[in-house]
């Protein structure tokens, strides 16, 4: 029905603007006091929160008490209303997704001509693009830097994962948060990124950095995909300030991770036990025993 659905997307709202206001809150102290790899982390209490909301209610009350029946049937009433608010609901996740097709189309028109990358892009078969001057334009000991970058992108999956992540901006377009959370994940998915190459390669944080201040800042952002230069997602200072601090040590990304994982669970079990009651009908009253009569026959 309906009404179901817009209570189910309601739900889902609330739970994922909670959780992303947590996260953001969260990031400094996270990425100050356990490095990129705890905050890149973080960004799963919003999944989880969001699938929690969707569990069943632990409390049930009578089906005259809820509230949930209430406004679906005062959605209902206005069904007209509700349809209209679907329509647009739909229309605007529409147009958003073909910007962002729009958008990964000129990007690709440019890597065909060798003018952009590096990137990886490719939902289901990922792959590395580069630039026509890639070689001219970087050392070789650059390019392996580079590639090494793009290596973490390619096994931890992050353009599918950008994928999704395009997808639910388009489901919640009207959310401004979502697309806080779309430019903040994209950003700390490359300082994850970097921190990764940094830790294999320590000696080299100041080629690294240079290989960035070589690259051509990008008009746009990936839609889907990981792209190497810096935009207006992942700032090039971000990056740079990254590789200027000290990485932390094993035990304190653990402890980070671990803290990460303490917050996603209680933040889940938040949006679960925050949930209206369900509503269970009353329960029908025994029907009553039929009564035989006996008839004594002497």
């Amino acid at each position: 029905m309906i009404s179901d659905l817009l209570i189910t997307l309601a739900k889902l709202n609330i739970a994922i603007a909670a959780a992303v206001l947590i996260v953001i809150a969260l990031r400094r102290p996270l990425l100050r006091l356990f490095g990129a790899q705890s905050v890149y982390a973080a960004w799963l209490i919003v999944p989880m929160a969001a699938s929690a909301s969707l569990l069943p209610a632990l409390r049930s009350v009578p089906l005259e008490e809820a509230a949930v029946p209430a406004v679906a049937a005062m959605i209902e009433e206005q069904l007209w209303l509700s349809a209209l608010a679907v329509a647009v609901w739909i229309g605007g996740a529409v147009v958003l997704a073909l910007r962002l097709a729009a958008g990964q189309r000129r990007f690709m028109r440019k890597a065909a001509r060798g003018q952009a990358g590096p990137a990886i892009v490719g939902v289901i078969d990922p792959r590395l693009i580069l630039p026509a001057d890639f070689a001219e334009r970087f050392s070789p000991e650059e390019q392996r830097l580079i590639r090494a970058h793009e290596r973490v992108h390619m096994d931890r999956d992050d353009a599918r994962a950008n994928a999704v992540l395009a997808a639910i901006q388009c489901l919640f377009w009207f959310n401004p948060l979502v697309h806080l959370a779309a430019s903040r994940i994209r950003l700390d998915q490359e300082l994850s990124c970097d921190a990764v190459v940094v830790a294999r390669y320590p000696k080299e944080r100041r080629r690294y950095a240079h290989a960035m201040l070589k690259t051509s800042l990008a008009e746009q952002a990936l839609p889907v995909g990981c792209y190497w230069p810096a935009s207006a997602q992942h700032p090039l200072e971000a990056r740079i300030a990254l590789l200027k601090a000290p990485a932390p040590t094993s035990t304190r990304q653990l402890v980070g991770l671990g803290l990460v994982a303490a917050v996603a669970l209680l933040s889940a079990a938040a949006a679960w036990s925050a949930q209206p009651p369900r509503a269970d009908a009353p329960t029908p009253p025994p029907l009553p025993r039929p009564v035989m009569d006996l008839m004594i026959v002497r």
